[in-house]
């Protein structure tokens, strides 16, 4: 990602784009998996022999708004809160009321970056997913990998992978 990063600056991502780069690196580590986007409103779902994967991504950044006459900054859209968590929260919801069968695993990736510059901690998306539980116990949602965050310009990235079960 921090290669990505060095070419293309973060705030001109989303999560397209962020799963074309998976699913360029699954490719070319496990050619033999197949892979379908935006299946059944489900981002990736990957088959492999007997198993399969649900995957649904998620990318949260301060992205820039911009006047499209002049290109000046004209603020950020969207950003932190309980509207952005909410959302989360109806992604575990909507990935774990999925039927079950067996060889079926589902998770999410999670991607947030806050700016290297001081900012309010409520208004940072690390104060709502560094240690993120979710409200429903029934649902366990198991941190399987957290990369060690990237560091570009602007931004500090973190990238985690959940299981959900």
């Amino acid at each position: 990602m921090s290669d990505e990063l060095s070419r293309m600056p973060l705030s001109l991502w989303n999560e397209s784009v962020f799963r074309y780069f998976f699913c360029r690196s699954l490719a070319e580590a496990h050619p033999d998996v197949t892979q379908f986007v935006e299946c059944d409103r489900i981002d990736l779902v990957l088959h492999h022999a007997k198993e399969k994967a649900f995957i649904e991504f998620k990318l949260y950044l301060h992205a820039p708004k911009f006047d499209p006459y002049t290109g000046s900054r004209s603020g950020f859209k969207g950003g932190p809160g309980r509207k952005n968590l909410s959302e989360f929260c109806r992604c575990v919801d909507q990935l774990y009321g999925r039927k079950s069968m067996h060889g079926l695993s589902k998770y999410i990736v999670l991607v947030y970056a806050d700016p290297t510059a001081e900012s309010t901690p409520g208004k940072r998306y690390s104060a709502h997913y560094d240690d993120y539980a979710h409200w429903d116990e029934k649902i366990t949602l198991e941190l399987l990998a957290s990369a060690e965050p990237v560091e570009s310009r602007h931004d500090r990235v973190q990238a985690k992978l959940f299981a959900v079960r």
